[in-house]
């Protein structure tokens, strides 16, 4: 078979196009005849893999992210299940994939796949146990009851319990397309988000809390796993530097311990998605120089929401790591090279829809960077056969490196780019200090929106992200002001004021508030202004902060201003500095006690009095 684009190849898209739309009109006969996908030969054959009377639907045309494992591309419908409730699914599922929903795109495969197994087969098998063989049957009671169970029962968040009942509410959009259709609108006078309570979440609720989203890897855990996988890069380098340019690892066991530590550092240094991670392919990076700053860029595909071909910012340490996995994973791709060579010439089973996909799949993957070796799914001739680590492997990949870092924490590929968003606010916010996102924002030398414009093949989403944290980063701050916690600075006395005004809905305030509040981090308390304010001159000179209307200090703070107070009395103590140094250290020393005594502590040493008094 001739190497050529195999994407042409195997997409049967004349076929595909030709189907029915919907189901509905059509014979038992008729219906079961539609194909559902299809690939063609180099001959130019149709091959069908699967139709819609079939119990199992092949999907794997259909996937383009290279992290998905094999069995996450098929539903296999239970056939032991009352005909009329499957046939009815199947007619719902395939025209939510033909059509997609009113007013949407249809869903990707991954989409569909994953409907089919989390909120159609858990209903219908429910429905069966209750002796309900038609969704004709289905009264109210039935809706309400699976809305007790999933919510009471199996206590589902509103994220996840939105996709559990997402079937019902599709059996009512699509009811045309089905045999036996719902009777009556299946949520009352409401509407499934009221029904799970997305819509009436707000606040951190709706962003942190009850809504199932994912855990921000904590900062001591985040630190440990990370100096940890450098330090494996480390190794890489001096190892390669020692050995030549020719020089590729033998040891298995090495290499694995290596990819695994570069794909955590570039998840984390990127905020990239795991599934575009996973299709980094070899030298799809580059450095620019721009107005003589240097930009470092990772180039890969981004599925979700179907931009294609973004770029990502990345650290210089990020474009070593890759470069040296590169070198590291050239014996495992020569391999894979091996295997592509060997499907290509074996005419035999050039027919087989087996090898077909099989040789796509190997020369989808035969320029990735993070490779392992696989056993289940599409076997050809060998025990195993090297592709893309998919999600559950690169999970697998996460849980050794922790371990070996020593952490306990249950690390997973997802919570990187949250715990990335969440790292740049905490970052420019003036919580912590975290070196690779400086270098990467150029935070002394522009801003998020000058840095988006730097290149737009960036992914906007995740600008989307980090707003999304910022906004939150707020919320949890100002929440904590509307505690009962000691403040100081002008804007926090007002602050404290307030607290004595009854607020009706907290969370929606916040939630309404907290976007739109201009809160930057001065170092040593918060600034508030939304003019010019003191121009800046308060972030040098602290103790002028503290009287301003705009200034708000809270607790955490407080180690900043014992640290001021302790450099005030040692100015004092300086006999020769002149009185005017004295003078001005004497007066900034009462501010920072001032700021300490109204956050409710005491210096942390004993020399007050004498300090203050100049005795």
């Amino acid at each position: 078979m001739s190497i050529r684009s195999t994407n042409a190849v195997l997409k049967a898209y004349d076929v595909l196009i030709a189907q029915p739309v919907t189901a509905n009109g059509l014979s038992p006969a008729e219906r079961n005849a539609i194909v559902i996908s299809a690939i063609i030969n180099e001959d130019g054959e149709t091959l069908v893999l699967s139709r819609f009377g079939d119990a199992q639907w092949d999907f794997r045309p259909f996937f383009d992210q290279a992290n998905v494992a094999h069995s996450f591309k098929f539903i296999n419908w239970d056939m032991g299940m009352p005909r009329a409730l499957i046939d009815d699914c199947k007619a719902v599922a395939y025209a939510w994939f033909k059509r997609g929903m009113p007013s949407s795109k249809p869903p990707i495969a991954r989409g569909v796949t994953t409907f089919a197994v989390a909120s159609v087969m858990p209903f219908v098998r429910w429905l069966n146990n209750l002796g309900v063989s038609s969704f004709a049957d289905v009264r109210p009671i039935h809706i309400s009851n699976y809305v007790h169970h999933c919510k009471d029962e199996l206590k589902l968040r509103p994220l996840p319990l939105y996709g559990r009942l997402r079937i019902i509410d599709f059996l009512w959009v699509f009811s045309a397309d089905t045999m036996f259709p719902l009777q009556s609108y299946p949520w009352g006078n409401s509407t499934l988000w009221r029904i799970c309570g997305i819509a009436n979440v707000k606040g951190l609720d709706a962003a942190n809390k009850n809504v199932g989203r994912t855990d921000i890897i904590p900062p001591d855990e985040q630190s440990r796993i990370f100096n940890y996988c450098e330090s494996i890069v480390r190794e890489m380098k001096v190892e390669l530097a020692v050995n030549g340019i020719g020089y590729h690892p033998s040891d298995e066991r090495m290499s694995i311990r290596c990819r695994d530590a570069v794909l955590y550092i570039v998840s984390i240094t990127s905020g990239m998605r795991n599934d575009e991670a996973i299709g980094i392919e070899v030298d799809a990076w580059r450095k620019e120089l721009k107005n003589g700053v240097t930009f470092c860029w990772v180039a890969t595909i981004e599925h979700k929401t179907g931009k294609g071909r973004v770029e990502y910012l990345v650290p210089e340490l990020t474009l070593e790591a890759l470069t040296l996995l590169a070198r590291y994973s050239a014996p495992i791709r020569k391999e894979l090279d091996q295997e592509i060579r060997q499907l290509a010439s074996n005419r035999e089973f050039s027919n087989s829809t087996e090898h077909l996909l099989r040789l796509e799949k190997a020369r989808k993957d035969s320029k990735k960077l993070f490779l392992g070796r696989n056993t289940q799914g599409g076997k050809v001739q060998e025990s195993y056969h090297v592709e893309a680590l998919s999600g559950q492997a690169s999970n697998a990949a996460f849980d050794r490196i922790a371990k070996a870092a020593g952490s306990d924490w249950p690390l997973r590929t997802h919570q990187c780019r949250r715990t990335y968003a969440r790292c740049f606010v905490e970052s420019r916010m003036g919580r912590t200090s975290l070196i690779f996102l400086k270098w990467q924002f150029k935070h002394s030398s522009m801003s998020m929106t000058q840095l988006y414009a730097s290149n737009p093949q960036q992914d906007l989403t995740l600008f989307d992200e980090i707003l999304q944290q910022m906004t939150e980063f707020k919320i949890d701050l100002i929440e904590s002001w509307l505690d009962d916690q000691p403040l100081a600075g002008g804007a926090g006395e007002k602050i404290v004021e307030l607290r004595a005004i009854p607020i009706k809905d907290r969370a929606a305030l916040l939630a309404q508030t907290a976007p739109h509040a201009n809160i930057r981090a001065t170092g040593h308390g918060w600034c508030i202004a939304t003019e010019r304010g003191c121009g800046g001159a308060g972030l040098y000179e602290a103790t002028r902060c503290p009287g301003c209307k705009n200034s708000v200090i809270d607790e955490f703070f407080v180690g900043t201003w014992q640290d001021i107070y302790i450099q005030q009395q040692e100015l004092i103590k300086i006999e020769d500095a002149g009185p005017a140094v004295r003078q001005r250290a004497e007066r900034d020393l009462q501010v920072a006690l001032d700021v300490i005594t109204s956050l409710g502590l005491s210096p942390i040493n004993d020399d007050v009095d004498e300090a203050v008094n100049g005795e």
